[in-house]
């Protein structure tokens, strides 16, 4: 079978307070990961927040250096997974970025991280954690994910794709900082309080009625 094209997988340790919980509660080292349809990192998609003061707010967005390192010079440990794919793989996986990009029904998976330490985690109705996206993606590239998508945590992608590191270290050490995002830092407003609330009634929503089904 013949190798044409890339994707590429990045995990990472950032510096938020969110991701420090998730790493000390979920006792994992890295806490988040990402999709990159580029070498430079240019085009880098990942469940996240869209806005860094919209905590309880966040689905698929386009990510920058900036935002990992929130414009502060501070390191960023992070882990590079290279994947060849075919042409056809690589236009899948491009498609279902840009499908679920475009789709707000897609949230984040909030309720199944903040209970994984008890819970191991759940999947949610038309939600990802960046974990569970990035399984999602492997998965569909039949790689060996034998699990549920919630149950794996950024760290086990270590030994299911060591062969594929192209890249540890420090994420400036691999790109430079795109420059400040204003759209990123942009005040907190009413409007995203709302959407904030909205969001998590959908969560609660999905979750309750998920349970309910079982």
């Amino acid at each position: 079978m013949k190798k044409s094209k890339s994707i590429y997988i990045m995990i990472s340790q950032t510096n938020t307070r969110f991701a420090g919980l998730v790493r000390k509660f979920g006792r994992t080292h890295y806490n988040h990961a990402a999709v990159a349809l580029d070498e430079e990192l240019d085009q880098l998609y990942a469940f996240a927040r869209p806005k860094h003061k919209a905590v309880l707010l966040a689905r698929l967005v386009r990510e920058n250096v900036h935002r990992y390192t929130l414009g502060k010079e501070q390191t960023v440990n992070v882990v590079i997974f290279k994947l060849d794919v075919t042409e056809q793989q690589y236009l899948w996986v491009k498609n279902t970025i840009e499908q679920i990009y475009g789709d707000r029904e897609y949230i984040y998976n909030l309720l199944s991280v903040l209970s994984y330490p008890l819970s191991k985690g759940f999947s949610t109705y038309k939600a990802f954690s960046c974990i569970e996206f990035a399984m999602f993606i492997l998965k569909a590239l039949s790689y060996d994910v034998t699990k549920p998508l919630y149950r794996y945590k950024p760290d086990d992608l270590l030994p299911l794709l060591y062969e594929n590191i192209c890249f540890q270290g420090d994420i400036l050490e691999y790109k430079e900082d795109d420059g400040y995002d204003h759209e990123y830092f942009s005040p907190w407003t009413f409007h995203l309080f709302r959407e904030s609330v909205v969001t998590l009634l959908w969560l609660f929503m999905r979750t309750f009625v998920k349970r309910q089904g079982k």
